[in-house]
Order: C-alpha cells, then structure tokens, then sequence
C-alpha cells in the first residue's frame, strides 16, 4: 500500500448533555444527564473502591489526577488516552505518568474479527497501477488562493451582480470566459495554465498552452492540449472520460453543493494538458494528476467601483480543472509513469478530489456572499479526501458508510471490485491515516498545515464525526462547504457544541474500535481500521507496518513516562493488571485542556 486557523479558541467547547440517539446498524449513543451544559467528570482515583472495568468499556471524562483499577478474577490490559483539547496546535501540554501495581503492555492491538481466506492479492485488477498523489503542490495552490485571491473577492461579487443585472435587462448574460458559451467540437482556445503557486501574484504571468474541444458531454466541456505527447487519448476515449465525470459530478454536488456558472456554459472544463504533466520530475515518487485553481472564477477586467488592480488579467473566467495526459513515450521529463492505465483511474479520483475544491470556492464566492475568505487548508483539503472516499463507495459493490467494512469485504474473487475502488480511490486516504497513527501526539486533525498525517487525521475526523451526527451523511458535509466561515468555528456549527468531546471520543476509538463490548460513540461505523490494515499487511510485504499501526506507549512501576501532546494531540498509554490485583496510574500535568479517558482493551 502506497501511504501517503488563523483565528484560534484557547478551548473547544463541552459535550452538550441529552438522551438515546438513534444510530445506523441498531446501534445507539446514550449521553447521560447534566448540569449547566456540561458533561460530569468521573473520579477514579479512590484506592479503597477500585474501579472494576468490562471489556470494552470506557470511562470519560475523569476528574482526578489517577486512577485506581482492579484486574478482577482474569486480570486486564487497559488504555488511557489523553487529549489536547486546545485548539492552538503550537500549544503543548505535557504529562508524567508514574503507577503502582501495573505492568508493561506491548503486545500488537490486533482485530478481533480479521478474516484471511479464501484471499489474494489486495492488487488493481488487470495489471494496471496506481499511484501515490503529490500533496505538497496543492498546499501552495491552497494557501496561494487565501493569500493572493481573497483581495479581488468585492470587486468578484461585484463583477457577477452587474452581469445578473444585465441578463435580468437585456435576456442576456454575457460571457467573458477563454471559452465560448455554446463551444463545439474542434474550436481552438487558448487556456492560461501557470498555477501561481510559487508567484507573488497569481494574476501576473500567464503560461498560455492552445487546446481543441475534443468531446461535451452533459457536465463536461474535454480540452485537449494541441501539444499534447503523441500516443494518448484518442478523441472517443475523451469522450468516455467526460462521462466519467458526468458520474462524478453527479456524487459530489449531491454532497457539497452545485458551482457556480461564471462562464455561462452549464458545464466544467476539463482541459488535458502536458502543463500538468511536466510539474512533475522523472524522479519523483509521487504524481500530480491535475489540480483546481480559484484564480480561475476571478474576472480579468476591472472593477470601475473598486479601481485598478481590482481584475485578475490571466484568469480563464471559467469553473475548470487541470488534468495529466496519458504519455507513454515519456516525452516530458523523461517520466515513464503516465501510462494510459494509470491516467484514466487516476483522472476519476482526481476530479472527485478537485471538483470540491471547485464547489467549495465558487460558492463561497459567489452563492454564500457572506463569506469573507475561502476555506482553511486543513479543512478544504480533508472534505476533498471524504470526496474521494464517496467515490470508493459509488465504484465498489455496494458498500456504503456506516457499514464497518473490515477485511471480509476484499476477499474472494467476487469482491475484486471492492479491492479495485480500494486501491484507485480509497488507499491514499488510508496511506494518510497510516501516518497521522504512527505520531498521533504530535499531529493533529487540525493542523495548520497540510501534511499527510494531518490530512489523514482531518479525513478520519470528518468520516467519524459525520457518522455519529445521524443515521446518513445527509446535509453534514453540505453544510461545511456552504458555511460563511471556516476551520474550527465551521466545525463548530455542524457539529455543535459537542465539538471537543467529538474530538476526544474520535481519539479514544482510535484504539477502542474493534473492542468486544465497547459502545457506539468509541467506534468508527464505517470502517474497521485494525482489520483492515492488519489484512493489508498480510498481503503486502512492502507494506510499512505489520499489524494496526497505532502507536502506543506503556507504564509501568519500574519506568515513569512522559508525553507531550500538541494541540489536538493523543497519546494511547497502556497498562495491565493481575488477576485479584489492583494497580494505580497516576500523572500530573500544568494544562488545564486535558481529557482524559480510561478503556478496558482486554
């Protein structure tokens, strides 16, 4: 397997108080009563009343600074897990933990329902391959956007109400988009690709590549580059891939939302151009597929209420994205990866991924006009990976959320095509979430930066939280994307004021999840992490872990530990108890951001 907030609150709110909660599978979440609209700290630390623990169960949040605990007749493995609940991620809290009683615990947190056989490789089908995506270009497309383009945001809106003023006058809506508004099949267009990434000004210096319209199809307006490398697509498998997309268009603006329509075409461009290709060098271990860039929905003219320099001279005026093209030649850069197979999986998780960031853009600019930026990087690029997680659903046989697909549903020959829209759009996200468990005390799901671990926890976070907000995805993601503010206050008035116990519950399930008995709020229900990573380790010898790879760390009476927790950081500290024994952990910390919880795990 190939792994891949400007504005801060010193702490996330409590978990509001209520009553059963209905989830998918039978399943249901009981928040017990409270007072004052928090939630009630339990006290553990009462070394005459040990506390006695099921298998699975899990204690939250505790009070006191220890924990007393009896092993029972067959004694016990259990796990605290603290949380910082500080939204400022460069805030650190610091713990030491010290016990009596306890012993060391390294076994590896195994899958209590893995299953092996009959099995094969976790292999595409058909010999083709995949790749890994290149995530740190689109940082610098991402931030490029929130430093460069949010200025021309006024004079936009007020470009766009003059055109609607206009059509409601005349009948008319003028274009002024690179591409005509009714195009056909073999005009000639010249399209600005320079992506303004490592420029001052995205609007200053065009790189003009000429395409020829090559297919439309009902979402799709196919561009082709004219110097494209010879031996690519031909103009009927164009056409096949617009209507791939066609698919694609339909699952994400059923989740997040319709784009705009600066251009007047109905349609999204998608223009196939070596521009794409050559970003990425002969050696690199990574691709990059395409890219979507905001600079795009800005229009050149200026406004003659808001001055010079209020236009975006080298935008194309358009909802469109960018996209590799087969090179099997390897005529640029020397780069033998973009074979025909690989560029057409990798288109359809490409536009899954980038057609959000589209959504997301045009409506903040031109739909929610009470937006004042775009989205924070950590949080638009964790909705882009859910897009592509949708998109394993719809290419799998029939696995849906809440399912909790574990390691069953890629075995046997009849589930090649699970494993087939595993490995094209759903193994990078589980790459991502392989490294933000191999450092969870020092990433965090929102990070503001746009590192794989942090990424793999946004996704994860975002997977977790919409599962437990209601028996559907329904409106959850819809209404991130078409929020008028971003990053955690965005969050915030999705999830509600439970917000930091959705955090420190998404923790702990990190390693309750797959725990005979454990309740519903500690699990994951769409997906069974430890059988399937421990699945994939067994039928990929070049996979980086072997078993579930959560890092743990274990006290016990003879070896104190400290941990430093960045903000939304979690440590997974384990102990066990003897049989009629009973052991305490004790820890002292200076942060008053702290959640800690208690889990029997054996």
């Amino acid at each position: 397997m190939s792994p891949q907030l400007t504005q801060e609150y010193a702490m996330l709110a409590p978990r509001t108080c209520g009553a059963l909660v209905p989830f998918a599978l039978g399943l249901v979440v009981f928040v017990a009563a409270c007072t004052n609209g928090t939630e009630p700290k339990q006290s553990l630390c009462n070394a005459s009343n040990p506390v006695t623990l099921a298998v699975g169960e899990v204690r939250t949040p505790i009070t006191d600074a220890c924990v007393y605990v009896s092993g029972g007749s067959t004694g016990g493995e259990y796990a605290l897990v603290p949380f910082n609940s500080d939204t400022m991620y460069s805030r650190t809290a610091s713990l030491s933990f010290t016990s009596q009683g306890a012993s060391a615990v390294s076994s590896p947190l195994s899958s209590q329902t893995l299953a092996f056989s009959p099995s094969f490789s976790m292999s595409p089908s058909g010999g083709a391959t995949i790749a890994t995506p290149a995530a740190r270009f689109e940082i610098g497309l991402r931030e490029s956007e929130r430093r460069t383009l949010t200025r021309f945001i006024p004079a936009a809106r007020s470009w766009y109400r003059n055109r609607a003023a206009s059509a409601a006058s005349t009948g008319l809506r003028p274009s002024f988009s690179s591409l005509a508004s009714s195009p056909a099949v073999g005009d000639l267009v010249a399209l600005n690709t320079r992506t303004g990434a490592t420029l001052s000004d995205a609007c200053e210096v065009p790189d003009n590549r000429t395409g020829r319209v090559v297919a439309i199809t009902n979402t799709a307006i196919v561009v082709a580059d004219t110097a494209n490398p010879a031996g690519g697509y031909t103009d009927a498998e164009y056409l096949t891939v617009g209507m791939q997309f066609d698919s694609v268009y339909a699952m994400d603006t059923n989740a997040f939302g319709t784009p705009s329509d600066i251009d007047s075409n109905h349609k999204i461009i998608m223009f196939f151009t070596r521009a794409v290709n050559e970003l990425t060098p002969a050696t690199s271990s990574s691709l990059i597929g395409g890219f979507f860039y905001a600079r795009d929905l800005f229009p050149q003219q200026d406004s003659p209420q808001l001055g010079t320099g209020s236009g975006c001279p080298t935008s194309n005026v358009a909802e469109m994205f960018y996209l590799a093209v087969p090179d099997p030649n390897a005529l640029v850069n020397g780069n033998n990866h973009f074979t025909k197979s690989l560029v057409s999986h990798l288109t359809v998780s490409t536009t899954a991924h980038e057609f959000q960031h589209l959504i997301n853009a045009s409506r903040r600019l031109y739909v929610n006009t009470a937006a004042t930026d775009f989205e924070v990087v950590w949080l638009n690029e964790g909705l882009s990976h859910i897009a592509e997680e949708l998109l394993f659903y719809q290419q799998s046989g029939g696995l849906t959320p809440r399912m909790n697909i574990d390691s069953s549903k890629f075995i046997g020959t009849v589930n090649q095509k699970n494993v087939d829209a595993y490995n094209f759009d759903q193994q990078a996200n589980f790459g991502r979430f392989n490294e933000y468990l191999t450092r969870t005390a020092t990433s965090s799901p929102y990070a503001p930066d746009d590192s794989l671990w942090t990424r793999g926890a946004t996704w994860s976070f975002l997977r977790y939280a919409a599962d437990h907000r209601g028996t559907s995805d329904g409106d959850t993601f819809f209404k991130l994307v078409n929020s008028t503010t971003t990053g955690m206050t965005n969050l915030q008035n999705v999830f509600g004021s439970n917000l930091s116990a959705n955090f420190r519950d998404w923790a702990v399930a990190m390693i309750s999840d797959d725990v005979p008995g454990v309740g519903s709020e500690w699990t994951h229900p769409s997906w069974n992490f430890k059988a399937i990573f421990q699945y994939i380790a067994n039928h990929n010898p070049q996979a980086p872990f072997r078993n579930y790879p959560l890092v743990t760390t274990s006290v016990s009476d003879n070896s104190p530990l400290a941990v430093t927790l960045n903000g939304g950081g979690a440590s997974y500290v384990r102990f066990g108890i003897g049989a009629n024994q009973v052991g305490s952990v004790k820890w002292t910390t200076q942060s008053n951001g702290i959640a800690m919880s208690l889990v029997r795990t054996k």
